[in-house]
């Protein structure tokens, strides 16, 4: 745990924050973090809460919804399937994939539970094309945030073991 204590901190600070700063509808590193997080920190329940724990966190603030859990269970199964290993194909697959898995359900959930669209199948269509802008942010911003982590891997391990060193230190003296 405590060689993960970075990550929490590194990851719980950034998603949080991501979501309560003015951005563009649907760019966060949430999605990112899903797919990166249980392979930075090698353990994938640990690394599947911490994007949850994140939104949560941020949900206090910004307020609840009525389709949360989609969008909670959404990130619970991107980050269950994440690579475990650094294969670079793999993550550059699981991006889109993410991207077009959170598009889906969300979008689904959206037309089920609100009266702003016939439920008919061309109101799902509708629905669905409607959010192409938010689909178009949530890919670009889950491939740059992918991409930033694949590229800072080195140096975020780096981190990890100087802060799990100060922390072991900390702790040795208490």
């Amino acid at each position: 745990m405590k060689e993960n204590f970075f990550y929490l901190v590194f990851f719980g600070i950034i998603l949080a924050f991501s979501r309560i700063i003015p951005h563009p509808p649907n760019f966060t590193p949430i999605l990112a973090s899903a797919i990166m997080a249980p392979m930075l920190i090698k353990d994938r329940w640990f690394g599947i809460a911490i994007p949850i724990v994140a939104m949560f966190i941020s949900d206090i603030i910004i307020g609840f919804y009525s389709y949360q859990f989609v969008i909670y269970s959404s990130i619970f199964a991107i980050a269950l399937v994440s690579p475990m290993r650094k294969n670079y194909t793999r993550l550059g697959i699981m991006t889109v994939v993410a991207s077009v898995w959170f598009f889906l359900t969300t979008n689904f959930a959206e037309w089920i539970i609100w009266d702003y669209y016939p439920k008919t199948f061309e109101g799902l269509i509708t629905c669905y094309t409607l959010a192409i802008p938010f689909f178009k942010n949530t890919l670009i911003s889950t491939c740059l945030f992918t991409g930033l982590l694949i590229f800072s891997i080195k140096y975020l391990e780096q981190l990890n073991k100087k802060t799990s060193y100060l922390i072991s230190n900390l702790l040795a003296r208490i």
